[in-house]
C-alpha cells in the first residue's frame, strides 16, 4: 500500500470521527428542545410515570388552546412582539449611527471614548436598573411600553448597546474607504453615503444584530416585572413565569406549550438570518 493511500485513509477516518463527534454533540444540544415537545404533548398523569415516554402514545394537541385558556396568552404574545420588533429597531439604529462615527469620522477623544463604551458591557443591568427606574418614573413612563422601547434608542440603557456599536464598527471598518471616497466625489454627503452605500453592504452585521437584540429583548422578565404593573401590558415571559405559579399546580405540559410557542419566533427569526451569521463575525474580525 503507497503512503497516499495511509495518508487518504487516515484523513478519511479523521472526517468520520470529526463528524460523528459533531452530530453527537448536535443530538446533546437537540436533547432538551426535543423533551419540552414531547412534554407538550403529553397529559400530567403521563409526565410523572416511569420510566418516561420519549415518544407520545396519545398527543394532547389540546395543551396549546388550553395555555390560551388559562392566561391571555395571545395579548402577551402581541406586547412581546410590539416591544422587541421597536426595540430592535430603536438599538439597531443607534449602534448603526454611533458605529459609523467611530469607524469613519474623526474626532478628538474617539479612541478613549469607544473604550469607555465597551467598557459599559461589563456593567449588569441590575447595576443601573435603579437610576433608569428613576428616570422612567421622573417622565412619567412607569407602566407604560415606552419604558421598554424608548431606552433602546439611545443605546446606552442596555449592554447590548454597546455590543451592537463594536460589532458594526467593525464590520464598517472592513468596507474600502475607496467607496466612501468615490461617493464623495460624486457629491453625495457622508450621511447619504451612509444610508445609501454603507447600510446595504451591511445587511449581514445589521440582520445578526437584528437577531441578538431580538433575542434579548424576548426573553427579558426582569425590566417588564420592574416598569410595568398592570398584566394586560405584560410580555409573554411574564405569562410562562405566571404558569409555574402554585394557582396552575405546576403543569408542567402547559408550561412546555407556553414556551415553545415563545421559542417559534426566535427558531423562524434564526432560520432566515442563520445565513448571515458567519459571514458577519468573519468580516468583523477582519480589523480591530
Amino acid at each position: 500500500m503507497s503512503n497516499e493511500s495511509i495518508l487518504a485513509g487516515g484523513t478519511r477516518w479523521r472526517k468520520v470521527a470529526r463528524y460523528s463527534l459533531l452530530v453527537t454533540l448536535a443530538l446533546i444540544m437537540l436533547g432538551p428542545f426535543l423533551w419540552m415537545i414531547v412534554t407538550s404533548l403529553e397529559s400530567p398523569e403521563v409526565l410523572v410515570q416511569f420510566p418516561p415516554q420519549f415518544i407520545p402514545r396519545n398527543p394532547r394537541f389540546s395543551n396549546y388552546s388550553e395555555v390560551f385558556g388559562e392566561l391571555p396568552i395571545a395579548t402577551f404574545f402581541f406586547n412581546s412582539i410590539k416591544i422587541s420588533v421597536l426595540g430592535t429597531i430603536g438599538e439597531v439604529i443607534a449602534a448603526s449611527l454611533a458605529a459609523f462615527a467611530f469607524a469613519r469620522m474623526e474626532f478628538q477623544g474617539k479612541k478613549w471614548i469607544f473604550s469607555l463604551l465597551l467598557a459599559t458591557m461589563m456593567i449588569p443591568f441590575q447595576v443601573t436598573m435603579i437610576p433608569v427606574y428613576m428616570i422612567m418614573r421622573s417622565l412619567g413612563w412607569l407602566d407604560s411600553h415606552a419604558s421598554l422601547i424608548i431606552p433602546h434608542f439611545f443605546g446606552g440603557a442596555f449592554a447590548s448597546g454597546a455590543f451592537g456599536v463594536f460589532l458594526l464598527r467593525q464590520f464598517f471598518e472592513s468596507i474600502p474607504k475607496e467607496l466612501e471616497d468615490a461617493s464623495r466625489i460624486d457629491g453625495a454627503s457622508r450621511f447619504r453615503f451612509f444610508v445609501t452605500i454603507l447600510l446595504p453592504l451591511s445587511k449581514p452585521a445589521l440582520a445578526v444584530l437584528s437577531l441578538f437584540v431580538f433575542m434579548g429583548i424576548w426573553n427579558d422578565l426582569l425590566t417588564p416585572v420592574l416598569f410595568l404593573s398592570t398584566e394586560e401590558k405584560m410580555p409573554l415571559t411574564f405569562g410562562l413565569a405566571v404558569l409555574e405559579t402554585v394557582q396552575h399546580n405546576f403543569r408542567y405540559d402547559l408550561l412546555m406549550a407556553g414556551t415553545l410557542l415563545s421559542v417559534a419566533p426566535i427558531l423562524l427569526l434564526y432560520v432566515f438570518a442563520q445565513r448571515y451569521v458567519t459571514d458577519a463575525f468573519l468580516r468583523a474580525g477582519v480589523k480591530g
